[in-house]
């Protein structure tokens, strides 16, 4: 049998496999313990611009700074994934409702304070943040649903105020 790989090849953080994998592990323990566990979604903006513009090495550029800062700043317990084309996936345990705000303005602000470099061109990165937190009768597949649904449904709204946007 081949042994399972959990390994995005493009960022080196976890993909969508274990991220899920991990989310039923984590749903079970904090239902036990009576603990929180918040899900966040990380939906890079203007990925399929960026590639068309600049080329895919530039947009694969742009997601491996995206994972390493996301990865930089959860603590070692949480998982950071990427689980599809331009998302990520964070997987936040012990953290009620104002500290994921928290945790979501924190992350914004140093993502939307990074850019890359292609030639002499400056490209801001922007991404926005949606999350969902656990409840006892929350189902691995249903919280994966609900997250991705509150993702969607967000993408028509900008993730910083104008003022703050780059």
């Amino acid at each position: 049998m081949e042994p399972h790989n959990y390994q995005d090849t493009l960022t080196g953080i976890s993909n969508r496999r274990f991220f899920v994998e991990n989310l039923d592990c984590r749903r079970q323990r904090c239902v036990e313990n009576g603990d929180n566990c918040a899900i966040l979604f990380v939906d890079v903006e203007n990925l399929k611009a960026v590639n068309t513009a600049y080329g895919r090495t530039v947009g694969d550029a742009l997601l491996m700074r995206v994972a390493k800062i996301l990865k930089q700043h959860i603590r070692e317990a949480d998982v950071a994934a990427r689980i599809g084309g331009d998302e990520f996936g964070l997987l936040l345990e012990h953290l009620n409702g104002d500290q994921v705000e928290d945790k979501i303005a924190f992350l914004l602000a140093q993502l939307h304070g990074e850019h890359i470099f292609h030639a002499s061109e400056k490209i801001p990165l922007g991404a926005s943040i949606d999350y969902c937190c656990m409840g006892p009768q929350d189902t691995t597949d249903g919280l994966m649903s609900r997250a991705e649904f509150t993702s969607y449904r967000s993408k028509d709204r900008p993730a910083l105020p104008p003022e703050l946007s780059l």
